[in-house]
């Protein structure tokens, strides 16, 4: 069976994430996972308490992933021509995101992922909601 890399098992993570499949997300996560969410100071330390969190999320959102940044899974060839990993590589991963809720709100994600052993260990989280531009800017900038 083939191995799934770490950038797949980030955006198979928020795939799970947005159909609620709790079960699937776990099996991504290292024994010591932590989430942490530095705007709010908090931090969910532990793949239990990670889930008793989310089923008592009250309306959970809707991740729309835009951009996965990171360094990808290396792989060279032997003399004898049988390929292998590089270890050590495509661990670090981050994220860009629209969460969508369902008061209608949009904000704006970012995520870092740390992995250890092909899980995640780590994922800090950080969020900013959307914003009108301020007017006196807009001779000097396009909307995006």
């Amino acid at each position: 069976m083939a191995e799934t890399g770490n950038r797949e098992i980030v955006e198979k993570f928020f795939q799970a994430f947005n159909a609620g499949e709790r079960d699937r997300m776990e099996s991504w996560m290292h024994p010591e996972y932590v989430w942490e969410m530095p705007q709010s100071g908090e931090r969910v330390r532990g793949v239990k308490n990670n889930r008793e969190m989310m089923e008592n999320y009250p309306g959970p959102p809707k991740v729309e992933t835009r951009r996965v940044t990171g360094s990808e899974d290396k792989w060279v060839t032997t003399p004898s021509y049988t390929v292998l990993k590089i270890t050590g590589t495509g661990d670090d991963y981050t994220t860009e995101s629209l969460v969508k809720y369902p008061d209608g709100s949009v904000w704006h994600a970012v995520d870092f992922f740390q992995f250890r052993a092909g899980k995640i260990l780590r994922q800090i989280a950080y969020f900013a909601p959307t914003l009108e531009p301020a007017e006196w800017r807009s001779r000097w900038v396009e909307r995006i």
